[in-house]
């Protein structure tokens, strides 16, 4: 089948609070079709191209008045200004979020690890430096 804008397929990987899902958002011949489908926990690379090439065509698509394209980032800035308490933002955005502050944490305490470590080298380097000119 060839690919124009009345027929192609988007899919799309993501984690809802609880399992990772597929979601498939197919148009044939100008018609909106769309399926999901759940991994349960998180799919490695190889798990993810099993499925594309076996299971893939089993998942059932049904039809959908139009596709729309959510913009998550904006859904959360203006849930966030409605209410204070962020109880509109999507759990996957919120998922994804923590994962990157704790990422970001993980790296500056490698960081100084990594540091302490140099330094910890270039004093021991400096120490059998004196004791071979003794």
């Amino acid at each position: 089948m060839k690919i124009t804008e009345d027929n192609f397929t988007i899919t799309t990987i993501y984690f809802d609070g609880q399992f990772w899902c597929a979601l498939i958002e197919q148009c044939r011949n100008g018609k909106n079709f769309a399926g999901r489908y759940v991994f349960g926990a998180e799919p490695t690379n190889p798990q993810i191209l099993n499925w594309m090439v076996n299971a893939f065509d089993n998942v059932p698509l049904l039809p959908v008045e139009g596709r729309t394209k959510i913009r998550y980032k904006k859904l959360a800035n203006a849930k966030s200004k409605s209410k204070a308490d962020g109880a509109g933002i999507p759990k996957s955005l919120i998922a994804f979020s923590n994962a990157q502050k704790e990422y970001a944490k993980e790296r500056k305490i490698l960081g100084r690890k990594q540091k302490k470590l140099e330094e910890r080298e270039k004093y021991l380097l400096r120490q059998s430096k004196k004791k071979a000119k003794k």
